[in-house]
Parts: structure tokens; sequence; C-alpha cells
């Protein structure tokens, strides 16, 4: 069968035949419709990432969703989600546990439902580790990517009173105020302090929840604009691995910070997650931009996937 095949850590990944997988107990065969790319599947291929190091050569891709070929639980034919499979998401049959498979509703398109369960997990977790209220400000950091994208229509979701959206492209951010974005700023490389200005400003106050996928400056800033009792939640550090937050600073904002991860998600609420998420996409509350392209062309989509797009990276598998 086809594969998306990573033969040498810190190269991309080629187009090769893998060996079909065989269902053990409790797995179900999944025919491959649509695979996702994500951030994390360029770093475990770099092999220094702290939460997997797969022995090569390996198939990459890490969610997908296809249809049940066969299964003890799912009846042949069911579309479904899948995350965890083997021999990896970017082929043409995987085996997954029949417990980590989410139904598709029909109202969901095939790439919707393949790309929105990472991304998606870490804008709807992350809010619901932030402990966001309705009536609350909301700011978004990374908004362009595809969590900023997904965290700003979840936000809008669960009530916020105001979402701002910043990012470094401008026309990019644009686009999100018809995801219900009510503001948003340009990151331009004003320091932490003019930021916090521009933060305030588009938010109408301060702010009680800060999502950030950057860390580096515009977290800072984003402290600096924090009202009394605000959560800043911290998912990634492409923007600088360290800053300098004062102590004065916290304690003065009675601020928390938190790490998230998807990968510290139990498998409930992992699969809660999910089902609530392709539950708004079939009443069509979510949107997720994408790009789908041929397994043929993965190397190709795995430098537009390197170069931040600001749309979700999808390989077709299914033979059309």
């Amino acid at each position: 069968m086809r594969a998306a095949i990573l033969e040498q850590f810190g190269q991309a990944p080629v187009s090769g035949e893998m060996q079909e997988p065989v269902p053990g107990p409790g797995e179900a065969l999944v025919e491959v419709g649509v695979a996702a790319l994500n951030p994390v599947d360029l770093r475990v291929a770099t092999g220094t990432f702290y939460g997997a190091r797969p022995e090569l050569p390996y198939v990459v891709g890490s969610e997908g969703m296809g249809v049940v070929r066969s299964s003890e639980r799912w009846p042949v034919g069911q579309r479904v989600r899948f995350g965890s499979a083997r021999p990896g998401a970017l082929t043409e049959l995987v085996a997954v546990p029949d417990d980590h498979l989410v139904a598709v509703p029909d109202a969901v398109s095939d790439a919707l439902a393949a790309g929105i369960g990472i991304a998606g997990m870490a804008a709807w977790c992350s809010l619901a580790a932030a402990r966001l209220h309705a009536g609350e400000r909301v700011l978004v950091l990374g908004a362009t990517g595809a969590v900023g994208r997904l965290a700003v229509q979840v936000a809008c979701l669960l009530g916020a009173t105001r979402v701002v959206a910043a990012g470094r492209d401008a026309a990019a951010l644009a686009s999100l105020v018809g995801l219900g974005a009510h503001g948003t700023v340009v990151l331009d490389g004003r320091d932490a302090a003019a930021l916090a200005g521009a933060f305030v400003e588009a938010a109408e106050g301060h702010l009680d929840v800060i999502i950030d996928p950057l860390w580096g400056e515009a977290a800072l800033a984003g402290a600096l604009a924090a009202a009394p009792g605000a959560r800043l939640v911290n998912l990634g550090d492409s923007a600088g691995a360290t800053i300098t937050l004062p102590s004065a600073l916290l304690r003065s904002r009675h601020m928390e910070i938190l790490g998230y991860t998807n990968m510290a998600l139990p498998e409930a609420e992992q699969r809660s997650a999910i089902e609530s998420l392709l539950h708004h996409a079939s009443e069509g509350r979510l949107r997720l931009d994408h790009d789908l392209v041929a397994l043929e062309e993965v190397r190709e989509a795995w430098a537009r996937q390197a170069g931040s797009p600001h749309a979700k990276v999808l390989l077709q598998l299914k033979r059309v």
C-alpha cells in the first residue's frame, strides 16, 4: 500500500510502499480517506522531540479520517476520525484501537474531520484549562495558525465578550474577523509595552484569558495587558524559548500561567473534545481552512507545513 515514509531524521518523507497492517484484538482496520500534517509531525521527524523518537523508517502522520473496513465494534463503512494509528496516518490502511475512533457526522466533510482533531483539541482544551467564562476577554496569539484560527472560533462559542486575534500576517488576521474575532493586532516587532497597549485597546479592556502558542515578547505583552485573575495558557514557543517575566507583574495581577499539551490528556478527554468539535462543525459553527494535496506531493506538503501555513495541510489518500 502507498504511504508517506520518513527514511532519515531531519529530512522530508517520501512516497513509497508499505505492507498492510494486520489488526489485532480490539483494533479496527480503517481505509484512510484524508490525513493531516501537524507541527508535531515535523518535530518528531527531527529525531529530537521529547515526546517520541520512532525507529526508522516509519510512516508519518498523527491523525486522519476514513471508513471502517473491519472491526469487532464498529459497522463496516462507518466514517471515523482516528488519532493513534498503526503504522501512521499517512497511508492507505491503518489499524486503530476501536475505542480510539470517533464517529464522523454526515454533515462534516472528510477534510474537516481529518484536520480538526489535534489543532481543535489544543484550542478547545486550552480554553477549558483557562476556565473561560462567558463575558470574558480573550487574546489568541499566533491566531493565523490552525490552532489559533480554531481558538478564535471556540472562544466565541464559549461566550467570550471580546476575542482579539494577534499574528504577524495582516491579511490573514483580517480573515479572522469573519470567524468571530472582534479585533486584531499585528505582531510587527513592537516592544512588549507597546503591544500590551494595542491588546488592551483591541479588547476594550484588560485581558482575562491569553492563549499562547508563541511565548517570547508577545506572551510578555499579553501578561502586561492582563486583568486581575487572568489566566495565560502556553501551548508552545515558536517565537522564543524564554522570556523575562517580573515577579511583581504576576503578583500584582494575581495571575496564573499554565502549561498545556494534548499529550497529557487522558483518552476519554481527547474523545470528548473531538466529539464536541465535530458536533459544532456539523452545525456549521466551526470552519477549517485547508489545502488538500495528493500523497505523491508529500515533500511539497511537508515544506508548506514547515513554512507556517495559514491553512491546514491535508493529504488525499483515497484514490480518485
